[in-house]
């Protein structure tokens, strides 16, 4: 899926979390972990992805990114 970001914050593009293909607008210099509490998403349910490169919860985000989430799913007998 392509995104293409024209939502504006102030002067800045938003920054765009993606899961499931539910959007989600976080502020750029703000934290994956921050911006995952901020829409109510558990940092720890979900792998966050740049560019098809995986990042840390402690990534800052930058001014238009584009972020996908993969939900972390477990199980067991």
């Amino acid at each position: 899926m392509e995104v293409n970001v024209e939502t504006i914050m102030g002067d800045k593009k938003a920054t765009l979390l993606i899961l499931r293909g539910k959007e989600f607008q976080a502020r750029p210099g703000s934290t994956v972990r921050h911006a995952l509490q901020k829409a109510g998403i558990q940092p720890e349910s979900v792998l966050a992805t740049r560019n098809g490169e995986l990042i840390t919860d402690d990534e800052i985000l930058k001014e238009g990114d584009v972020i996908k989430l993969v939900a972390v799913i477990s199980g067991g007998i």
